[in-house]
């Protein structure tokens, strides 16, 4: 946002000595100390609750918050657990007919007394399973600490899904997150192949063909994210990365780190290419 001069903060006060901020989930800040007077050094901290996560939050605005330059991988990688309610093997398709397999798949494994309801229950029971993906979580966290750290993730799990605020998550609810889920991963992944291949004309024509799903049509602004605007300065097609294996959206740092210097270095031969042509196309027109 410096660079491309977008920040321009609506509010602005002084936090003094002992006290304390909450900022509301997705709201942008940056924080600067004031040396104190006797010219010792002040410091400042920043932290961030990891229960109860803002998960109705992230299900309401998920299409924005994929394009985040900042969370935009937890879209692709951290919050995936709440909509696939941690079963593995479920990867994003366009196809909704594996949709459908995917939300078989996960009230088999959960919905434990068949009612057709997934409970806090019954995902903190499923959680306890082999074949939940918390069992990697729970590797960072004393054992201790396991059992209610267990607890919270199903309560956030279930309240992700849970639109009607009875803590259960019915086949509805589960089909409408997942759908929404599965769009908005395979929009991030078509995308990265747009951005990976300089084709700013091919992405805009692909995100237009989403409008039919917008209450509005898509607009692009003039103004590009400083990454972008290098990138899409090559031709179109020029390939970047090699692969996209394991970038799983915008804001990876591995990705907009690597394809901006991969775009710097291009964009400084075709500059060379281009001089050099034109040096010889004079020099040819003297010679005649």
């Amino acid at each position: 946002v410096y660079i491309a001069g977008l920040w321009q903060p609506d509010l602005g006060f002084v936090n003094r000595k002992g006290g304390a901020v909450i900022w509301p989930p997705g709201y942008i800040h940056e924080t600067k100390t004031d040396q104190p007077p006797d010219g010792s050094c002040g410091s400042a901290i920043t932290l961030q609750f990891d229960f109860p996560q803002p998960v109705q939050f992230f299900r309401a605005y998920l299409p924005r918050l994929s394009l985040s330059s900042e969370v935009g991988q937890c879209v692709g990688m951290a919050w995936s657990f709440y909509a696939t309610l941690s079963v593995q093997g479920i990867t994003p398709t366009p196809k909704s007919a594996v949709m459908q397999e995917q939300m078989e798949t996960i009230m088999h494994a959960l919905d434990a007394d068949k009612d057709g309801f997934i409970t806090v229950a019954e995902t903190l029971t499923f959680f306890e399973t082999p074949g939940s993906a918390i069992h990697k979580e729970l590797k960072m966290h004393p054992k201790e600490h396991h059992g209610l750290y267990s607890k919270f993730k199903a309560e956030d799990t279930v309240a992700y899904h849970d639109m009607n605020d009875d803590m259960r998550v019915s086949r509805q609810e589960l089909w409408d997150s997942l759908v929404q889920w599965n769009v908005v991963r395979i929009r991030m992944q078509e995308g990265l192949k747009y951005v990976n291949s300089a084709d700013r004309e091919g992405l805009e024509k692909f995100e237009r063909s989403l409008d039919y799903m917008r209450r509005n049509p898509v607009t692009f602004p003039n103004k590009l994210r400083p990454e972008l605007r290098d990138i899409f300065s090559l031709p179109t097609g020029t390939k970047l990365l090699k692969s996209l294996k394991g970038v799983h959206s915008l804001s990876d740092s591995e990705f907009f780190s690597r394809v901006r210097e991969k775009a710097a270095k291009l964009a400084s031969k075709q500059r060379k290419a281009e001089k050099a042509a034109k040096h010889s196309k004079g020099k040819r027109k003297e010679e005649m």
